[in-house]
């Protein structure tokens, strides 16, 4: 039996739903958006503005600082996602959703106050440096790889070292390091800008919705005090391992709004657009497609909900949050391309969203590890488990 949700987070939920619906959602044809979609940081916070004054801004944490339960914010944040702009204006955005989560568990009372208000209050945005450029064969999918280096030097750590694909990093202001250190990983928070740190290059790439984009980083010999260490030297994995499940699952949530709103309208078109002497809901292939988006979502939706059950356990939930990763990017993946498909020329154009959110959950297939990292690590506790049962 699925868990009955709270009233607060349908109230919650219901709120944000119409402030995405009624205020965000025309801001997707704005002409401060660039041809790929990003929005400027001067649009993020007039919208920050709006949902500040609609009291549905950073939904998810509650006024005392307390944050809603995993299953209650997977049905707010699949509510923000109603709209790729939805996130950046209610603040459940990532990297920055994730990033609060961390230093909310993890953080100081002087770290919290420093770096976590900022984020929450939404005046701020934020960066995370883990991922490493291929081409040096650094950490990536296998963050063991790491290559950046932090030694301790009197009372700062001096961190060197590239980062490729750090999302946000221009314009952030506050970001979080990963380094190693001879006792193992950290983790660092800084403010930003900082010229140590300096971005080199901003590619262009198939999704569009993140503010900054995802740069890549040269880390000069930055000097960071030792008390902005985020937490003690060594147990940057753990601290790693508290963040990457429920930011792997809040990924679902967001995209999974973005592919019912895509769903819908592909079903309005599908109505409203005739063909061979009929509605093009009437052609079997069409209709079938929309029904068969039905049930994606649907899957979709109980194997996040299941994750976050899980999650609220107060377990880690690494497995399950693989598995709902790859089980709901693959799905959402599908309805985004059937969603194009029966819409067919317009599909392709920016007349609608729907062109958008394709590329957005292309390029989610990859987010926070690709379907076949997933699957590989799946692979392997299937096969720890089989030989503990050989005695």
């Amino acid at each position: 039996m699925a868990e009955k949700l709270s009233d607060r987070a349908l109230e919650i939920g219901a709120n944000v739903e119409r402030f995405v619906r009624d205020i965000i959602i025309p801001y997707e044809k704005d002409p401060r958006r660039d041809h790929h979609g990003a929005p400027l940081d001067a649009l993020v916070y007039e919208m920050r503005e709006k949902a500040r004054a609609a009291g549905v801004l950073t939904p998810h944490i509650l006024a005392d600082g307390s944050h809603l339960t995993q299953l209650e914010t997977a049905y707010v944040l699949r509510k923000s996602g109603l709209s790729p702009l939805g996130p950046l204006a209610v603040n459940t955005m990532a990297p920055d959703e994730g990033n609060m989560y961390l230093i909310g568990h993890v953080g100081s009372a002087e770290m919290k106050e420093r770096f976590l208000k900022p984020l929450v209050e939404g005046r701020a945005r934020s960066a995370f440096f883990m991922t490493e450029p291929a081409g040096e064969n650094g950490a990536g999918s296998d963050p063991s790889m790491m290559k950046t280096s932090c030694k301790l030097d009197g009372n700062h750590w001096v961190i060197n070292g590239r980062k490729a694909f750090i999302t946000g990093a221009e314009g952030a202001s506050v970001g979080i390091v990963m380094a190693k250190a001879d006792e193992g990983a950290c983790m660092f928070l800084v403010d930003l800008p900082d010229p140590a740190i300096r971005i080199e290059h901003v590619p262009n790439t198939i999704d569009s919705s993140m503010p900054g984009g995802h740069a890549t980083v040269i880390i000069d010999n930055l000097r960071v005090p030792a008390d902005q260490m985020l937490g003690v030297a060594g147990e940057g994995f753990k601290y790693a391992q508290i963040r990457l499940s429920p930011a792997r699952l809040s990924h679902c949530m967001r995209w999974h709004g973005c592919c019912e709103r895509a769903h819908e309208i592909a079903s309005d078109y599908a109505n409203r657009r005739e063909a061979f002497g009929k509605q093009l809901i009437d052609h079997e292939g069409v209709g079938f497609m929309l029904a068969e988006n039905l049930i994606d979502l649907k899957q979709a939706q109980l194997m996040i909900d299941w994750c976050a059950s899980v999650l609220d356990t107060g377990s880690l939930g690494t497995v399950e949050s693989s598995m709902t990763k790859v089980a709901v990017s693959e799905a959402l993946m599908r309805i985004a391309d059937r969603c194009v498909q029966v819409m067919g020329g317009t599909g392709v154009t920016d007349a609608t969203i729907v062109e958008q959110i394709f590329r957005e959950v292309r390029a989610f297939r990859i987010y926070d590890g690709p379907t076949e990292v997933h699957k590989w690590s799946l692979a392997k506790k299937i096969k720890r488990d089989w030989k503990a049962t050989q005695g």
